[in-house]
């Protein structure tokens, strides 16, 4: 569809004036739309009108509010070229909305639902003519993040998805066309962000703010808890309770009891004052000070397949890299078990002093199962090798026999490498690796259903989730084998269907496929 001045379209109306329908409307008014937003409740349009003029004062655009109309009747709000119902995650209510906005508005308009889980298909059912009906689910602050999902559900008219996507894009929007199932592109992918730390911090491997400041290293503007607290527990538990159920139960989407337990007390993030931090008080999330790298001595390196940015950052430390580990300091084996793993362990460990920290990567061994092939190590400590070179901190595991000087000394040239220690209980794959690969996993069978291409797949995590990279993109730098690889020790330390590799993802990693740019 090309499109012309006529077709394009400038007003819009809104049912539903909390916190999605307000910022939509004032994406609208940014937009130069003439905009209606409808609510129930008066209290809720006033708190609205509030939120609006705020905003619109600061812009210096209070002349906008000339083109809003607010109402608690829908027959008080004008034609639109556009309705877009914004009321809460229920289906029913939404069904029901749905058949009450269609009841007002003339044969030709379509109409729009802002589901950010639920089945499209199920809401347009509810009209007598659902090939008008389609999903355009915006993200949070919706007048701020570029991203919109145009749902195409199974009666909806390509017509009805060309005059959505051209509202998104006078809306100054990015619009992603994406295929209706649970979850859509951004909140089916981004389930393992959430429930792969929920599930870190369940197990007792590391507390809230290493576990975030982990993720943050590594570029994510905000750990997987301090997002929750910012979108409200209870919403993410709701969405994650959506797609799980949608799914007929998918273990990769299970929700966890954590969340449930938060929900149950009404500790629901920011919005109360409290979550999984305190915002009591003025406190927020400490702010981490990040090291700068100085002298790392003598180091020993030892293998290649997880090596990735170790030596660069060795170089950038001041570190010198020597071949004979009784000069050395440290020792660093990054070698798969494809290279003989166990038997160059023990060879390092014979060379190296006593005393000195032998850093194994944890990636796709246990420290447990290298500690093995050492008989025991009073000295053996696992990191995370392969995101040496994506993250800011470095995360370390140290069994029972690893006494204090020697964690005293593995942090000491943690740090002159740049990177800040991060000790967790020793754990699969850690905490960078199994949450990015799980990303990635995702994104994989997302492309394997059918739901998205994959550079639609990377656009909308990066535009509506504001991850650093595209987790595809991202899948292919780190390398689709050893992404597979992760995975496969997830796998085989739970035994978990939850931790299988996407069958496109073993195809990609077979083929050693890449990806295809965007035109």
């Amino acid at each position: 569809m090309t499109e012309t001045p006529a077709d394009r379209p400038t007003s819009i109306n809104i049912v539903g004036a909390g916190t999605m329908g307000s910022g939509i409307a004032l994406a609208g008014l940014y937009a130069g739309f003439q905009v209606g937003l409808f609510d129930v409740a008066e209290a809720v349009l006033e708190q609205a009108e509030a939120y609006l003029l705020k905003h619109l004062e600061r812009k210096d655009m209070l002349a906008a509010r000339q083109r809003l109309r607010l109402a608690t009747d829908l027959a008080a709000l004008p034609p639109a070229d556009l309705w877009l119902e914004a009321v809460p995650e229920d289906l029913e209510l939404k069904r029901r909305v749905i058949a009450e906005i269609e009841a007002h508005v003339a044969p030709e308009t379509i109409i729009a639902t802002n589901t950010s889980t639920l089945s499209v298909t199920a809401l347009a059912a509810a009209a007598d003519r659902p090939q008008r009906v389609v999903g355009l689910h915006f993200f949070n602050p919706a007048a701020v993040l570029p991203l919109v999902e145009v749902i195409r559900a199974q009666a909806t008219s390509p017509a009805t998805i060309d005059r959505a996507l051209a509202a998104a894009h006078a809306l100054g929007k990015t619009p992603v066309v994406v295929a209706d199932s649970p979850g859509f592109i951004v909140n089916r992918v981004a389930r393992p962000f959430y429930g792969e730390a929920l599930r870190l911090l369940g197990e007792g491997v590391a507390d809230v703010a290493s576990i975030d400041r982990a993720v943050e290293s590594a570029g994510f503007k905000m750990g997987p808890f301090r997002l929750m607290d910012l979108i409200g527990i209870d919403i993410n538990f709701t969405a994650a309770n959506s797609v799980y159920a949608q799914t007929f139960f998918e273990p990769r989407f299970r929700p966890h009891r954590i969340q449930q337990q938060m929900v149950a007390q009404g500790a629901l993030g920011r919005k109360t004052g409290s979550g999984f931090y305190d915002y009591g008080a003025g406190h927020e999330p400490e702010l981490v000070a990040w090291p700068s790298a100085g002298q790392a001595g003598r180091v020993m390196v030892a293998g290649q397949a997880w090596a990735a940015g170790l030596l660069t950052l060795l170089a950038r430390g001041g570190g010198e890299r020597v071949e004979d580990g009784s000069q050395a300091q440290a020792a660093f084996v990054v070698a798969g078990q494809e290279e003989d793993l166990p038997q160059l362990l023990a060879l390092v460990d014979s060379q190296l002093p006593p005393g000195r920290p032998l850093f194994v990567q944890a990636n796709d061994v246990s420290l447990a199962q290298a500690e093995g092939w050492l008989g025991g190590s009073d000295r053996l400590v696992g990191f995370d090798a392969w995101f040496a070179a994506d993250a800011r901190s470095m995360t370390l595991a140290a069994g029972p026999a690893v006494g204090a000087q020697v964690r005293q000394r593995a942090e000491a040239l943690v740090g002159s490498l740049g990177r800040l220690p991060l000790w967790i209980v020793e754990s699969p794959a850690l905490i960078l690796p199994r949450i990015v690969a799980m990303l990635v996993n995702e994104a994989a069978f997302a492309v394997g259903d059918g739901i998205a291409e994959a550079a639609t797949i990377d656009q909308a995590m990066q535009l509506g989730a504001n991850y650093p990279h595209g987790p595809l993109a991202w899948g292919q730098r780190l390398g689709w084998e050893r992404t597979a690889e992760v995975l496969d020790h997830l796998h085989d330390e739970y035994a978990e269907e939850r931790y299988r590799v996407a069958p496109q993802l073993r195809r990609w990693a077979r083929r050693g496929y890449q990806l295809k740019s965007r035109s």
